[in-house]
């Protein structure tokens, strides 16, 4: 499952950026894929030096920090990502589940509020309606 989501993530960012840096962000994204996160975070900091105003950049980035296990480091990069692009749908979907895990019920909605606002995806907007649901009920109880 994680590496359907890596790359459904992945092809994400391919067609974002100029090729040169997709190539970079892409061959980060395998690496991190094959559990070599030391190597993806070489290549991803080198990106983000050189573009730092890139979403995919802090994406790829927050990717790296959520496999890592540091969600506080991995909120601040897909936040970056968010304050430069607030439609990124992966970002919002991201953070909700970081808000989740953590308990943190309202931060939650407001991301999956988000994703059913920007997203086309109705399985997508359907999941979110679901988590959001749940939240609520959780919070009644």
């Amino acid at each position: 499952m994680k590496k359907i989501f890596f790359g459904v993530v992945l092809s994400v960012f391919v067609f974002c950026q100029a090729w040169g840096a997709a190539y970079q962000l892409e061959k980060a994204l395998m690496l991190l894929n094959d559990g070599q996160t030391d190597e993806a975070m070489a290549i991803v900091k080198i990106e983000l030096e050189n573009n730092p105003r890139s979403s995919d950049n802090h994406m790829a980035m927050g990717l790296i920090w959520l496999e890592r296990g540091n969600y506080e480091e991995a909120k601040n990069s897909l936040q970056e990502a968010l304050k430069i692009d607030r439609k990124i749908v992966a970002a919002h979907y991201m953070l909700a589940m970081i808000y989740e895990k953590e308990g943190d019920s309202q931060k939650a909605i407001d991301k999956w509020q988000r994703i059913i606002k920007h997203s086309k995806d109705a399985a997508l907007r359907s999941l979110a309606e679901k988590h959001i649901r749940q939240l609520k009920d959780e919070n009644n109880d």
